[in-house]
């Protein structure tokens, strides 16, 4: 009786703890599966909406289609002008992200060989640049890309994206830069590699993480950006697919149908991408995060 009495205490707080792992577990799974939910029904009720005539959209709007129009896709790649406006979108996209990466990986090298006052204010600069909205400077840009003889150009995307998108690189890749440790580069120096040298082969490969975080992270505001194309892309050759889905829509009557086939082409190659390099996406986001 006595083993008894003294074991059964100890055994109540392991119940008791696995309890409340059991519970803290079962709420964690239900908020992924309600965020999970969140994502993905908007993406499936795109998909059907995507096969629907207009008659069928607003009579069964979130039902599966009665009819399924395939050919929804082809007169969207004609008619909506995706044929024109995606290759722009993946033209300016990725000129800007391995442009904005690359200058980016180079001022973050270039800060951290600097000295520590003097990093802190050069970072702080570049870091602010998140601050500053888009629509504070859409008025100088015009004036600018007007005077380059840019405006209504590609390139007068191109340039915008890439300057925009050096905040957030340097955000990540300063800290990372900032861990290489100075006795490998110092080494390096002594063996007689120049500076370049040092950076293409020593400090890019170990920023290899934070370069591919960054590169989704800026090409997925780069491929959606609608309202700098919608002021400096005004030609029709020169769209990109926000702006031409938007362009799309009619005042009187929409081929919704058409509308969400253009969306479902816009964003499949977004998730398709992320899909392949999900993991060093994540570790990358936490590389930076750890040594930052």
């Amino acid at each position: 009786m006595t083993m008894t009495a003294t074991t059964s205490p100890r055994r109540r707080p392991r119940r008791s703890q696995k309890k409340a792992r059991l519970l803290v577990g079962l709420l964690r799974h239900t908020l992924l599966i309600v965020l999970s939910l969140i994502v993905l029904v908007p993406i499936v009720y795109m998909f059907f909406a995507s096969f629907k005539s207009v008659a069928d959209f607003f009579g069964n709007p979130y039902g599966l289609p009665k009819e399924w129009h395939w050919d929804n896709y082809t007169r969207a790649w004609e008619e909506a002008h995706v044929s024109i406006t995606l290759p722009n979108t993946v033209f300016v996209t990725a000129c800007s992200v391995i442009g904005s990466t690359a200058f980016a990986a180079l001022i973050a090298f270039g800060i951290s060989r600097r000295e520590k006052p003097f990093a802190i204010g050069l970072y702080t600069l570049f870091v602010s640049g998140l601050l500053v909205p888009v629509n504070m400077i859409i008025l100088p840009l015009f004036v600018l890309l007007k005077w380059l003889g840019l405006f209504g150009t590609l390139f007068a995307l191109i340039l915008p994206y890439i300057a925009l998108g050096l905040p957030l690189g340097v955000l990540v890749l300063a800290p990372l830069a900032a861990t290489i440790p100075r006795d490998l580069v110092s080494a390096a120096e002594v063996d007689g590699a120049t500076q370049w040298q040092i950076f293409w082969r020593i400090v890019l490969p170990l920023m290899k993480p934070g370069l591919i975080s960054v590169a989704i992270l800026n090409g997925v505001w780069m491929w959606n950006e609608f309202f700098i194309p919608l002021i400096v892309a005004f030609k029709p050759e020169s769209q990109t697919m926000p702006v031409g889905i938007v362009a799309f829509i009619g005042s009187y009557s929409t081929e919704w149908g058409l509308v969400f086939a253009s969306v479902v082409i816009a964003t499949a190659p977004v998730i398709f991408a992320y899909l392949l390099i999900t993991r060093q996406f994540q570790s990358g986001l936490t590389a930076g995060a750890i040594k930052g």
